[in-house]
């Protein structure tokens, strides 16, 4: 039997069923890891974070694969892994077709929680991986990626409410390096109207369920991590918005009640990245992905003759006569999946290797989905990001992008009255059946 770690229960975050129990509260800090949330509690940059964590159960957390957050934040929300929702990445091409496309919430094949019997009245803002916004007891705002307003918000009466207070999804990732000035401003902007509309909605229902998502975090983290550690104007600009998440995580700690229950997660964890290597180009010169010459490189590109293609961020798929229309690869082909293993494991960058592990695709996923999942991903070495782009002008890409998602280090924290044992290493997929568990008060 694994070794249990005792923990406060977020059952009624995931059933909304508890006898007893009250409003239910999932907060979500996009990219937080569980590492800096620590040290800048204890630093004070945070201290509502502080005291929460006193008085509550924090511990780190394990990720998707891969660790991108429309997997992660997908897998939280429904308690299924992409084999059994369905979403494998930010894009996907539809069986037998050519057509890259962003997945969506109609992408989605398993209900979140927030569609489930017994949660009551509901208010969603900012998750990713729900645009178009679909219909539910409540009312929803989706995160990322959201193209338009309008079909981001349901109902449609509610939109007056978003429009109101300058709602944006999301920060323009180019000021990042074009105008720093004007991305910090934004990110604060973006945070106060997401706040804004909270507190317009919380009195207009009896909310018993609440999903409320960060996401700035994640933009600041890629584009200024590297300034977390260095003295300097943009690392106190940096520390000010942090402080302004905790300011934001204390107004709602500040509305629960002694029997309330929240739950505070994060979507995977950080560190610095040092170079992206386009992983078709590997392919192309291995003689594995073969594209035609045309002007535009697109995934119709692929010539009968290719073998593998790979997908952001490291995900391969095998070129299948079953899946492509072009496609002469049969199924589970092992001994092509063994040469493309070998040639990732024995790739090296300057004598650095850029894999830390292979993983295969039928061990990582189950459930109904799982014959769309990729054959093979690639876990990447520590500071390595893997691109997926057709078009490559050779092995490394240029980025803006400084800091990196891991795998591992991301947050699961709960207050709750009761308590509840746990598995020792947390991960996504544990989430929901661990507040099943708490639920039924068994934990298998």
């Amino acid at each position: 039997m694994p070794t249990r770690k005792k923990l406060w229960p977020s059952d009624c975050v995931i059933w909304g069923t508890c006898k007893g129990m009250g409003r239910t509260v999932f907060f979500g800090i996009d990219g937080l890891s569980h590492t800096m949330w620590r040290d800048l509690a204890d630093s004070g940059v945070m201290p509502q974070s502080a005291q929460l964590i006193k008085e509550s159960q924090l511990v780190p957390m394990r990720s998707a694969i891969p660790e991108v957050s429309s997997v992660a934040w997908t897998s939280m929300v429904t308690g299924k892994n992409p084999g059994g929702h369905n979403v494998f990445g930010f894009t996907d091409i539809p069986d037998n077709s050519y057509t890259l496309a962003f997945t969506s919430a109609r992408t989605v094949k398993a209900p979140p929680f927030w569609q489930m019997e017994g949660w009551g009245p509901s208010l969603v803002m900012n998750v990713p991986q729900t645009y178009p916004a679909q219909p539910l007891d409540g009312t929803l705002v989706a995160g990322y990626v959201a193209l338009d307003l309008a079909k981001a918000v349901y109902p449609a009466a509610r939109l007056p409410v978003f429009e109101e207070v300058g709602y944006d999804i999301d920060v323009e990732m180019a000021l990042a390096w074009t105008s720093p000035d004007r991305f910090f401003a934004e990110l604060t902007r973006i945070l106060e109207a997401r706040s804004a509309a909270l507190d317009i909605l919380w009195s207009q229902a009896d909310w018993q369920t609440i999903a409320f998502i960060i996401t700035g975090t994640d933009r600041l983290n890629h584009y200024f991590l590297d300034h977390y550690e260095q003295e300097g104007a943009l690392r106190e600009r940096f520390l000010d918005f942090y402080s302004s998440v905790d300011a934001a995580l204390g107004d709602m700690v500040a509305r629960l009640a002694d029997d309330d229950v929240l739950v505070v997660v994060s979507d995977h964890g950080f560190e610095l990245q040092e170079k992206v290597v386009n992983v078709n180009h590997v392919l192309k010169e291995a003689g594995l992905l073969v594209l035609d010459d045309g002007p535009r490189v697109t995934p119709a590109s692929m010539q009968p003759e290719s073998k593998v293609f790979a997908m952001d961020p490291g995900r391969l798929y095998l070129h299948r006569s079953d899946r492509y229309p072009k496609g002469q690869v049969g199924p589970g082909d092992e001994s092509l999946l063994a040469k493309i293993s070998e040639l990732f494991t024995g790739f090296r960058h300057e004598g650095k290797p850029i894999v830390e592990r292979i993983e295969l695709g039928k061990d990582l996923y189950d459930g109904p989905f799982s014959y769309r999942a990729p054959e093979l991903v690639l876990m990447p070495a520590q500071g390595v990001s893997f691109s997926g782009r057709l078009k490559s002008d050779g092995l490394l890409e240029d980025s803006y992008i400084v800091g990196k998602h891991t795998l591992e280090d991301a947050v699961f924290l709960c207050r709750s009255p009761n308590a509840v044992d746990l598995p020792e290493t947390m991960t996504v997929f544990d989430v929901l059946p661990a507040m099943n568990a708490a639920r039924e008060g068994i934990v298998e």
